[in-house]
């Protein structure tokens, strides 16, 4: 196996190697890093095993790296130098008092064996030791569960039947998987799949860490193929126990007519899931109509949309880019009062240039129309 770095990131290795070898620690690529090599796709994120305590090794650097923040609760440390960032992790195991929960460490500095169990899937179990040899960096591929196996059989696999008990979020992070490379859960996995949703534990279920994996998956390039997937699987159970059913026709339309970028359909779909109700709003005018529409995101007025057929929804879009020239010192300035009154005014300034749109195209315009009614001689 062979990976190729820029300088800087060689360097920065040799500088973690050079240390680790001084007090014989091993030091190993895991997971995502050494996946995307043998798929010869490129990868941002460099993260680092050693077999000990990975905060007690980052501080052994401090006078030739900068620690950026050290995680105790996992026994995990940042790294940085000349800009590049580097995670390192100590080997560990880790329990699940509670099916849904997070996970609790254990013990840490534990061989790869059984560091290898807390993984989530065999795709991403694989380990590279790195060595520094004549200031050459050497890497030793490790495989302990055929996870290169599984690469080529584009197969997604847990490590143990318990897996999707213990963290439910790994079915979301298999989706990720499955459409990112292709990939398809193994037929035991469809299996355990099923299994977990039928007997569903909310108690102690993190909702927040299921709601995080599920606007990171749904905020990818493949969020309408993976929305459908967890909607025909049901998988939308490990975040809300209601049975759902949508209209895809009417969520296809809604996104054409609201135009929302990448980043508002994943909202729009996680507010989908999330299925809270909504009730119809009653407006007494446009100028209220809009202020109230205004403050929601475009995510959420899709949201209200599909829920309600509101069709203010689409007078909204019409005015709410009217907007009024004059404010409250321009109408001090003409002789009126600090107060209520001006509030007033500007009111019905506005309301009255979304009844009438492309009357009043001026701030001289409006000052007319302000005089006209409202000053008396």
């Amino acid at each position: 196996m062979k990976f190729y770095f820029s300088e800087k990131i060689e360097n920065f290795l040799k500088i973690i190697l050079k240390n680790a070898h001084k007090i014989g620690l091993r030091v190993f690529f895991v997971g995502g890093i050494v996946r995307d090599n043998i798929l010869n796709l490129k990868t941002s994120d460099i993260d680092l095993l050693v077999l000990g305590n990975a905060i007690e090794f980052a501080q052994s650097m401090k006078d030739e790296i900068n620690i950026l923040s050290v995680h105790k609760d996992f026994c995990t440390a940042k790294v940085e130098l000349d800009g590049i960032q580097i995670d390192i992790a100590s080997s560990r195991t880790e329990l699940y008092p509670y099916s849904g929960c997070l996970p609790h460490l254990d013990k840490i500095g534990v061989s790869l064996d059984k560091d290898v169990l807390r993984r989530d899937f065999t795709i991403n179990s694989l380990y590279c030791e790195l060595n520094l040899v004549d200031n050459h960096i050497n890497y030793s591929f490790i495989d302990l569960i055929d996870g290169l196996k599984d690469i080529k059989n584009k197969t997604l696999r847990v490590l143990h039947d318990k897996s999707y008990i213990d963290d439910p979020t790994r079915i979301l992070r298999g989706l990720d998987f499955k459409y990112r490379f292709n990939f398809s859960f193994s037929g035991n996995d469809k299996k355990l799949i099923n299994d977990y949703l039928l007997n569903i534990h909310y108690q102690n279920m993190s909702k927040d860490r299921v709601f995080k994996v599920l606007g990171k998956i749904l905020n990818s390039d493949y969020q309408d193929g993976i929305f459908r997937d967890i909607v025909e699987n049901k998988y939308y159970k490990i975040a809300q126990s209601a049975d759902l059913s949508f209209n895809f026709n009417k969520i296809n339309c809604i996104l054409n007519d609201f135009n929302l970028n990448k980043e508002q359909k994943a909202l729009f779909y996680l507010f989908l899931i999330e299925n809270n109700e909504i009730e119809k709003k009653k407006f007494v005018s446009n100028t209220e109509l809009k202020k109230e529409f205004s403050k929601l995101d475009l995510a959420y007025l899709a949201y209200y949309y599909y829920k309600t057929d509101d069709e203010n929804i689409f007078k909204f879009f019409s005015i709410k880019d009217i907007d009024i020239f004059l404010n409250g010192s321009d109408l001090i300035n003409i002789g009126f009062s600090q107060g209520v009154q001006i509030g007033n005014i500007l009111n019905s300034l506005l309301n009255y240039k979304i009844d009438n749109q492309n009357i009043l195209n001026s701030k001289q315009d409006e000052l007319n129309w302000v005089i006209k009614n409202y000053c008396k001689d």
